[in-house]
């Protein structure tokens, strides 16, 4: 290849990398505007196999890989400009290394030369993410060579392959010379049809974990084991987990979506109660994914004093907040292999944590129908159990991460997502957005108005969601979950520099997107909502505000946890 036109070069070399990824499995392209990434955004638009999404706001762009790398396990591939456009990026390569998500960043830079000179828009970007991505490679410049392009090629598999193998982020970045734009003879030559040949197989669908001999002795021995299940990554294998409960018997405490006749409601309310605490401490606890982050069972892993407590590691991180001592076993979500053995659990150990269940669904029958205002639980308590199986849920972080287990009553077979790898409030709209335009089905999501408002710029893809996407935003104007906390005690200080109230006025910021929206103020507008025949009226994106009463909401919380 003898052309020298930097903008033909570069062009065939990024077509060049994306037919790899393509070959691959990647589907979905998210391209931030931008001059510098022209070669990249051009090879992305003359393809007919991606799904391609433009979105403006790096950040929401992010997240919205974020949620296309939760629903399908295969790296989401984001496409921006130099310049502090990849900063932007942060909070979700973080999430996305915390929470074990694929997912790839293809980053356009000024080529060296234009390094360190004051040349506009030029910064560092050489591994500007730190040690969050999983793999990082400075491309360099583009080059027709043949070693070139079959390093290119590989570096395709690379990406994807230790997107998903490791769990996490890929940094990729891509220096290019002016001009940018190839001639259009160039443009029009690569054919848009072209198909490369798919070597595409899902890392780890046919692994399976073998554990020790010593350890399944030591299940085997269990009278009172418990499954504790944390937040997941994609894939995990859950039915694993569904089989050890048969085998063993034994309570599940989870926080991910387990569908198991022994699966645990109402542990984050029962568990707080010490005495009911130490009565249900195990003698084998059997713990899986992340650190679990309802309070009740930090509270349980800090004080019950189990020799054998045992950690299936979703990623390479190490989980163990509460410093347990659990033994680590690197169980990267595979199928587990559980031998038959005989089972030494006790008969009435898990009739003691289904009474507890039972004593706390009654407690919390008769306290959650005595409140008169609207408060944030009532709004779970109703509309929860409206969400079916064809549809996925979503719940933002602060109260609603937490509330969602005290208040929650919806099916467990429906697919549950949170960002809780590192538990943040931005990118909440844009992970459900990336939700919806990879699994193509309706969902809902719960959000708090700080986590909803921190993420407006979400709104400006609006149009780009085909199913009905339903936003619940709980708007008890503010940080109520500071309310929890003793830094309320300090009156003259809380309010201004914690729970920052706000009075956006919602409604008219969704009329200003076009976005269809209700008010809710009252328990008895609340019972008049049926999110199906909602979904039926709205197909693309909408918003139901219920504004509550944060003083009910956090008394409400509290009765419960008195129990």
């Amino acid at each position: 290849m003898t052309d020298s036109h930097a903008g033909n070069i570069s062009f065939r070399w990024t077509r060049t990398f994306l037919d790899a990824l393509q070959a691959h499995g990647v589907r979905h392209i998210i391209i931030s505007p931008g001059s510098r990434s022209t070669p990249l955004t051009l090879a992305a638009a003359s393809s007919d196999h991606f799904q391609k999404n433009v979105i403006l706001d790096e950040r929401s762009a992010g997240f919205t890989a974020l949620g296309i790398g939760k629903a399908t396990n295969t790296p989401a591939v984001l496409i921006c400009t130099s310049g502090t456009a990849l900063a932007n990026y942060y909070p979700a390569v973080i999430e996305a290394r915390q929470s074990g998500i694929p997912m790839i960043l293809a980053t356009a830079d000024r080529p060296p030369h234009l390094r360190a000179t004051g040349a506009n828009q030029a910064i560092d970007q050489l591994k500007i993410f730190g040690d969050y991505p999983v793999f990082f490679h400075e491309v360099g410049e583009p080059s027709l060579e043949s070693e070139d392009l079959d390093r290119l090629r590989l570096l395709g598999q690379q990406a994807v392959g230790l997107s998903r193998e490791k769990r996490g982020p890929v940094h990729l970045n891509f220096p290019f010379r002016k001009p940018l734009e190839p001639e259009q003879d160039v443009l029009q030559d690569i054919s848009t049809n072209a198909k490369p040949k798919t070597h595409f197989s899902k890392q780890g669908a046919n692994t399976v974990l073998q554990l020790s001999d010593s350890l399944k002795q030591k299940i085997s021995k269990a009278e009172k084991p418990l499954i504790i299940v944390g937040p997941l990554a994609p894939n995990d294998d859950t039915d694993s987990i569904a089989k050890l409960a048969d085998a063993l018997d034994s309570p599940i405490a989870t926080e991910s979506g387990i569908d198991h006749q022994n699966v645990i409601s109402g542990f984050a309310g029962f568990l707080r109660n010490e005495e009911l605490r130490m009565d249900l401490e195990s003698d084998l606890i059997l713990r899986f994914g992340f650190q679990p982050t309802s309070k009740s069972l930090e509270l349980g892993l800090k004080e019950w004093n189990s020799e054998n407590h045992y950690h299936f590691a979703s990623t390479q991180e190490w989980q163990d907040a509460t410093y347990s001592g659990a033994q680590r076993i690197p169980w990267m979500g595979q199928k587990i292999r559980w031998d038959d053995f005989n089972t030494s659990t006790n008969k009435s150990w898990i009739g003691q944590w289904k009474s507890a269940e039972d004593s706390f669904a009654n407690h919390y029958e008769d306290t959650i129908h005595k409140a008169s205002q609207l408060t944030d639980g009532a709004v779970y308590d109703h509309l929860t159990p409206q969400i079916t199986t064809e549809q996925f849920m979503v719940v933002s972080n602060s109260f609603p991460a937490r509330d969602i287990n005290l208040f929650g009553r919806h099916d467990a077979n429906i697919p549950l997502y949170l960002n809780r790898g590192v538990s943040g409030i931005d990118g909440v709209t844009s992970t459900a957005i990336g939700l919806s335009l990879a699994l193509d089905k309706p969902g809902v999501l719960f959000t708090g108005d700080l986590a909803f408002l921190h993420d407006t710029n979400a709104l400006l893809n609006a149009k780009k969601v085909c199913n009905p996407l339903v936003i619940i935003v709980i708007n008890n104007s503010g940080g109520s979950i500071f309310r929890m906390l003793p830094i309320e005690q300090h009156e003259e200080y809380f309010s201004n520099y914690f729970e920052t109230p706000q009075s956006a006025n919602i409604q008219q910021l969704a009329r200003s997107y076009d976005i269809p929206h209700q008010v809710i103020k009252t328990l008895n507008e609340l019972q008049d909502i049926q999110l199906g025949n909602w979904m039926r009226q709205h197909s693309g994106l909408s918003i139901i505000e219920c504004k509550t009463d944060p003083d009910a909401s956090m008394k409400l919380r509290k009765k419960l946890w008195d129990f």
